[in-house]
């Protein structure tokens, strides 16, 4: 099979339908925020490890080297460091990693400096920034015309001059732009994406739309992909929001999602950008209560110092409370959903086997390992659940259940929810494939739009768990 090459496509005529706006109030609610974080120098040491985390993982899914996990942990937690790095047969020389990933940094800081200088995205920085992220690879693999593979010198800041047409493990071959077609499809998407600019086209529709077509050009011999994130990540900066991180256990839905937007639907990529800013943004949030405790007098009068500096930018906390009321509201949609799926499970099967019963209630949460979530659970300052319990002969077998949690130590108006399987046997399991977040700047109407179908995905998940534990 050969996915043909064509020139590249503009947005499609619905790109309005392609994100539900999640991000926009979500933005509000991080700008809010930020003052805060800066002062205590929690975001500071947040943007240190996520630019490491970005440095390392966008060449390790890439296969320019291999990390195990304990590794990039500890080069995220104390630098990158070539001493750290140990000689592994088949690998590059250890100070060459730490090179290669010490370019990637450097591009991410260019990035920051790049839109400070506000320059318009141009053929010659798009140049930049590839010479910049390869400086330190000179050669790559090519293939001659009889398929046979060799190195061959790598072209650095200059489109490529054979094909790059990869072969897939099953043999099918993905046609890229020809050598002969990139520079004029290059001046078309610089073009069209002036003009969504113009347009407002939102950052995470504009930021898939641009990172997949400047791939299917692939207009360098080594490195595109590579190149695309960083302008991906160009544009989420430029709208205030964090560079996207596509690490190496996201990369089988990344592949996927590109393979989609291949066929014509963007939508998958989308989502996969928006769901990393809300995991980069809860991470940020979680980042403030996990600041180190000061242990001299000094540091304490420095840290009074930055409250007393920051307070006249602080919200009303009672602007915080519109997250509470909202997530209110949607646990009771999500009260009355239940009672409706709990007397359909009762028509479908209690009828025909009594001896299975079924109850929708909210009464004491399952405990579940805060480490399993992607944010700080906090109970104390908001806490709803709800329950579907499933019992067999009077024994509680399983049930599914909605957790809501305030998120963080200290809470600022943001609200998480997570659906769990309960498994009388096997324990509990989260089946919502992202949670679900509640800001005070997001309008009930427009969260409960995200929220339906958040919630109907994941009761389907939960009872296809129980179907497949009968």
């Amino acid at each position: 099979m050969v996915l043909t090459w064509e020139p590249i496509a503009d947005l499609p005529s619905h790109w309005q339908r392609l994100s539900d706006g999640e991000l926009v109030p979500l933005l509000q609610f991080w700008n809010d925020q930020r003052a805060d974080l800066e002062q205590s120098g929690a975001l500071a040491e947040f943007n240190k490890r996520l630019g490491r985390e970005w440095s390392i993982e966008t060449g390790q899914i890439e296969g320019v080297y291999n990390l195990d996990r304990g590794l990039t942990e500890t080069l995220i937690e104390k630098g990158i460091d070539s001493d750290l790095i140990p000689n592994q047969p088949g690998q590059k020389p250890p100070e060459i990693i730490a090179a290669i990933i010490q370019d990637h940094a450097d591009v991410l800081e260019g990035l920051f400096q790049f839109v400070k200088g506000d320059r318009p995205l141009s053929k010659s920085y798009i140049h930049e920034l590839h010479v910049a992220l390869l400086r330190h690879q000179d050669t790559t693999a090519v293939r001659d015309q009889f398929g046979n593979l060799f190195e061959a010198r790598l072209l650095k800041g200059k489109y490529k001059e054979r094909p790059n047409n990869p072969k897939k493990p099953d043999g099918s071959m993905h046609q890229y732009c020809p050598p002969e077609h990139v520079d004029s499809e290059m001046e078309k998407l610089l073009s069209l994406h002036a003009e969504h600019d113009k347009k407002g086209a939102p950052v995470e529709i504009e930021a898939a739309w641009l990172h997949h077509r400047f791939t299917q050009i692939h207009p360098y011999q080594d490195g595109n992909g590579r190149v695309a994130r960083a302008l991906a990540s160009l544009l989420f900066i430029k709208a205030g929001w964090f560079p996207i991180v596509v690490t190496r256990d996201s990369r089988g839905p990344y592949i996927d999602a590109l393979e989609a937007a291949d066929i014509g639907s963007l939508a998958p990529l989308v989502a996969l950008f928006v769901d990393a800013q809300k995991r980069n943004l809860f991470q940020a949030m979680q980042a403030a209560a996990d600041l180190r405790p000061v242990h001299t007098v000094d540091e304490a009068i420095l840290a009074a110092k930055r409250v007393l500096a920051s307070s006249g930018k602080r919200l009303d906390p009672s602007i915080w409370q519109r997250a509470k009321k909202t997530a209110d509201q949607l646990v009771d949609l999500a009260r009355a959903r239940f009672v409706e799926v709990t007397l359909t499970l009762r028509n479908e099967i209690a009828r025909e086997r009594a001896e299975i019963q079924f109850m929708a209630q909210h009464g004491n949460s399952a405990q579940l390992d805060s480490r399993e979530l992607p944010y700080q659970p906090n109970d104390l300052d908001y806490e709803k659940n709800q329950q579907l319990l499933i019992s067999v002969s009077g024994k509680l077998r399983a049930g599914i259940e909605l957790q809501a949690h305030g998120i963080g130590s200290k809470f600022r108006g943001l609200v998480g929810m997570v659906m769990l399987f309960i498994d009388s046997s096997k324990g509990l399991e989260i089946v919502s494939k992202e949670p679900f977040q509640v800001n005070y700047a997001e309008p009930y109407e427009q969260a409960e739009r995200r929220f339906r179908p958040w919630l109907e995905e994941s009761l389907v998940n939960a009872l296809t768990l129980w179907r497949k534990s009968l």
